[in-house]
């Protein structure tokens, strides 16, 4: 269980106030179209070292665009399939258990969610049900193919991060479609059910569902596995290989809603929103990264400027155009 903190919870129930990542997000995304994939979809040896997992490896086929990871906790296996770049490494987790699977997010463009609605249907059980993690295009706008192919799974979601998609997610959709064409879904799904804090047992599985606010996003979904002692981070942990999406500048809460995380013990596997899964030590190294961030973001008056010193920051980070989408953002947000 997380520690007590009235910080964390003081705006529970407050709707979402940054409206400028989907206004923007469109523009931003130019900088990554027609980027190789990156070696990034590869097992990440880190966790197959330090998860405690009874085993992991690559589940691949030679038609597949994205990569996927299976990791195996006794009975409950965790599919975890990343998209190539041009989809923003986004994950999209399918928990196996005796009986069904349960689906967390639903990648940015609709080929990757197609392979993601293949490979589930290969596990020969049924969808439970869909989860969003947060209101980011990058994690709903595949879910247009999922809820299509897989009709019986209801899709759930906290409560608020329905009402921004419901607002300005079609026109968001038409913002994409000169950059994406048939890539990008054409109507909104909006989650349907509302997913309850926390412990929930779904098809023998146990989960206890965190709702966290100010952090990388304005309303975020965390969860733990207890029993496979993982925690399931999303957008809130970022791996150490790549750059961390700073859209928003909540870095002081965001800062306080890691060292929460941190304070857990014996989550030593954490799967996140982008790249595969990581070691615990990638907290540090999200918090690293947006101390010093918020450090160069005071220091900077432009996006240009913010951009090229948090890129020389952390040089050997991958995917550097990942600032650059941040910064104009972050940037406009001050206007």
């Amino acid at each position: 269980m997380l520690p007590g903190n009235s910080r964390v919870q003081r705006k529970s129930q407050a709707d979402l106030s940054r409206s400028q990542f989907l206004q923007l997000a469109a523009a931003a995304l130019v900088p990554f179209v027609g980027l190789p994939p990156s070696a990034a979809a590869a097992k990440n040896p880190e966790l197959a070292q330090n998860s405690g997992a009874s085993g992991t490896s690559d589940a691949t086929t030679p038609d597949r665009k994205g990569a996927i990871l299976v990791s195996r906790f006794g009975p409950v296996k965790i599919h975890s399939y990343l998209s190539p770049t041009d989809g923003f490494h986004v994950n999209t987790q399918m928990i196996e258990g005796p009986t069904a699977v349960v689906i967390f997010d639903g990648q940015l463009l609709l080929p990757y969610a197609d392979e993601v609605a293949s490979y589930v249907q290969t596990l020969g059980k049924p969808v439970d049900r869909i989860i969003l993690s947060h209101a980011h295009t990058d994690h709903w706008a595949g879910l247009q193919v999922l809820t299509e192919r897989l009709p019986d799974a209801r899709v759930f979601a906290l409560d608020g991060v329905a009402d921004p998609l419901r607002a300005r997610g079609q026109a968001r959709l038409d913002s994409f479609r000169p950059i994406y064409g048939d890539r990008i879904a054409t109507k909104v799904t909006v989650p349907t059910e509302t997913i309850a804090e926390g412990l929930q047992q779904i098809d023998g599985i146990t989960y206890d569902f965190k709702r966290f606010v100010d952090a990388e996003s304005d309303l975020q979904l965390a969860a733990l596995l207890p029993e496979q002692k993982v925690l399931m981070a999303f957008d809130l942990v970022f791996s150490p290989k790549e750059h961390v999406f700073t859209v928003v500048d909540h870095f002081d809460h965001w800062i306080i809603v890691l060292e929460l995380l941190k304070a857990i013990q014996g989550y030593d596997t954490i799967t996140i929103g982008h790249d595969t899964p990581v070691h615990r030590s990638a907290i540090d190294s999200t918090i690293t990264y947006v101390k010093r961030a918020k450090e160069i973001y005071a220091a900077s008056a432009d996006a240009k400027t913010y951009s090229e010193s948090l890129k020389a920051a952390f040089p050997d980070r991958q995917l550097a155009s990942i600032v650059d989408f941040s910064a104009k953002l972050l940037y406009a947000a001050r206007r």
